[in-house]
């Protein structure tokens, strides 16, 4: 049975934001009157172009200096206009992709910190990177090359075509038609696009899975000899990928190519027809130049209309995945985060009052007082650990509460709980960043003395002493350079300086000799609050004020602080 009771349904609110809205609108608005300003630029050089062509070519009037400046000035102009432009519209599609990735980001990434580790176990770790580095990309290629480019490039192809109309209407059917055969094969090939991104998207996962999970454990894989092993297994993968990406490549080049080819037809209708309406004199010469210039100015515009679909594609696939994240691990907690009731202060008195949770409590009752040692013993498998994490409100019970100073932590605001609680626990590693930086993390703030007080307690001085950086440290991820011990204390150390009320030990004492566990011992011993501690050492456990013996569901407990030598041997046969 799951620790947390969780839904596979999307939550409601969670659907990932819209492209157009806020500060995004008013961009796409830029955008729109980008691609109008384009189309006039493109209008402005074609009539430039009819008038002069005309006047010194058909009328043989002389280019006069006059003439010159007007007609060379004037195409100066458009061209410096028409550059000016597609820069701006590179910036602001930019803007807007940006933008919408942030918000994007942003919610992923709270939606992920809110359902914890349950629920982000739901999903392998190189999947969720990928939602944040993969997908992220997809939408904002999308958003920035596709939408902003479909509007710009749109308009500017509508409008300049639908001027071409008047300067030469039937030309300006012909580049309709060529245009739109070009756009309607567009159609026709994307489906295949969606089925190849699809398959090239699965294979990156798996990936991406395999590496993530390589990396974290390569001591796994040295230690077993399995160098080779992963070597080929990781060849196997890399090599389906590359074939599914080779045939993707082979359907987006096929509709680049259309979208380029759609360029060169538009021109060559342009000359064709527009020299068969010279012919029978339905056109003028400075018409057909006129409509030649507008189809060039097309190409381009066209070119990036064909990418548009392609974009289209991947950034579809990629909302999928990702509302996917946004549907994991939704819980009661999530309710809690923002509305739940205040958690008063008080001395750290905790009740279970019918607490149930699987096969591993039933029905469990149990009152620890404020400032007591209590360990918590039983074999492997009786659910010592969850009950430490039912104890903190990070696993919600299946049945019954857990009372802190008489209130309903289940009911308590998240971030209140977690300030009341703090859980030191080889399943809570260290993390990339300083030495201060884990130290500090459970947000409380401390001040340096307090911060060197707690080191000294755990012997953790020395350590810091002998690095040229001090406390600046650099911490790889999961503690790697530093001993399995030292790791055990810079971990208590973090939950010390939460300042909790209630301190909870899943085996800290698990990789610490004996004189790391006489400086626990005597860190404990400074610590004004309730603790709570999983121990299999008897001779731990018999410093207790009480002993909790979890096993078949059900706890039973012996008071060490009432006949001492008696209870003291039935802890340790309990420990035993």
């Amino acid at each position: 049975m799951s620790p947390r009771r969780t839904s596979t349904s999307q939550p409601a609110g969670k659907t990932l934001p819209r492209v157009l809205q806020g500060p995004r609108l008013r961009l796409f608005g830029w955008l729109i009157a980008n691609g109008v300003g384009q189309a006039g630029a493109a209008v402005g050089t074609a009539l430039l172009v009819r008038h002069g062509f005309d006047t010194l070519v058909s009328a043989g009037q002389p280019l006069t200096a006059s003439l010159a400046f007007l007609f060379g000035g004037g195409l100066i102009a458009s061209i410096v206009v028409t550059a000016l432009l597609r820069w701006r519209a590179q910036i602001d599609a930019e803007k807007l992709g940006q933008g919408y990735v942030h918000a994007v980001r942003m919610m992923l990434f709270r939606h992920l910190s809110r359902i914890g580790a349950t629920g982000a176990r739901q999903m392998s770790k190189g999947a969720i990177v990928l939602r944040f580095v993969g997908d992220l990309s997809a939408l904002r290629q999308w958003v920035s090359l596709g939408l902003a480019r479909l509007t710009v490039s749109g308009i500017a192809a509508l409008l300049a075509v639908g001027a071409l109309s008047f300067v030469e209407p039937v030309v300006a059917v012909a580049v309709a038609i060529a245009v739109a055969i070009a756009l309607i094969l567009a159609l026709l090939i994307g489906p295949r696009l969606r089925v190849r991104t699809r398959e090239s998207r699965r294979r990156r996962g798996r990936l991406a899975a395999m590496l993530n999970d390589r990396v974290a454990h390569i001591g796994v894989v040295e230690a077993f000899g399995q160098e080779e092993t992963e070597l080929g297994r990781f060849e196997k993968l890399s090599h389906h990928l590359r074939h599914s990406l080779v045939v993707r490549s082979r359907v987006v080049g096929l509709l680049r190519a259309l979208s380029e080819a759609s360029g060169s037809v538009a021109s060559a209708c342009a000359l064709f027809v527009g020299a068969a309406q010279v012919a029978v004199g339905q056109a003028s010469p400075g018409a057909v130049v006129a409509a030649m210039v507008v189809a060039g100015l097309l190409a381009p515009r066209l070119q990036d209309l064909g990418r548009v679909y392609e974009y289209w594609n991947g950034a579809l696939i990629a909302r999928e995945k990702q509302e996917q994240l946004l549907a994991l691990g939704a819980d009661a907690r999530l309710a809690r985060v923002d509305d739940g009731l205040p958690l008063e202060n008080g001395p750290g008195r905790i009740e279970l009052n019918g607490v149930s949770l699987g096969a591993m409590m039933d029905k469990v009752s149990v009152t620890i007082e404020a400032g007591e040692r209590v360990a918590v013993v039983g074999p492997n498998g009786a659910g010592k650990s969850h009950l430490l994490r039912v104890l903190a409100g990070i696993i919600d019970p299946d049945g019954g509460r857990v009372l802190l100073d008489g209130q309903d932590i289940g009911r308590a605001r998240w971030g209140d709980v977690r300030r009341a609680f703090a859980l030191c626990s080889p399943d809570l590693p260290l993390l990339r960043g300083s030495l201060r930086f884990n130290l500090t993390y459970g947000g409380a703030d401390p001040s340096d003395d307090a911060i060197n007080g707690v080191l000294a307690q755990l012997g953790l001085d020395s350590l810091v002493a002998r690095s040229p950086r001090g406390l600046k440290t650099r911490v790889s991820e999961n503690g790697e350079g530093l001993s399995t011990g030292e790791r055990a204390r810079i971990a208590l150390a973090r939950a010390l300086l939460a300042g909790p009320r209630v301190l909870l030990l899943d085996e800290a004492d698990a990789n610490l000799d004996r004189d790391a566990g006489g400086l626990l011992n005597r860190a404990l011993s400074l610590f004004d609050g309730t603790v709570v501690f999983v121990t299999h050492d008897p001779g731990r456990a018999a410093t207790a004020d009480r002993v909790l013996h979890l096993e078949g569901g059900a706890l039973r407990e012996v008071d060490m602080r009432h006949d001492p030598a008696a209870n003291t041997a039935a802890a340790l046969r309990l420990v035993s």
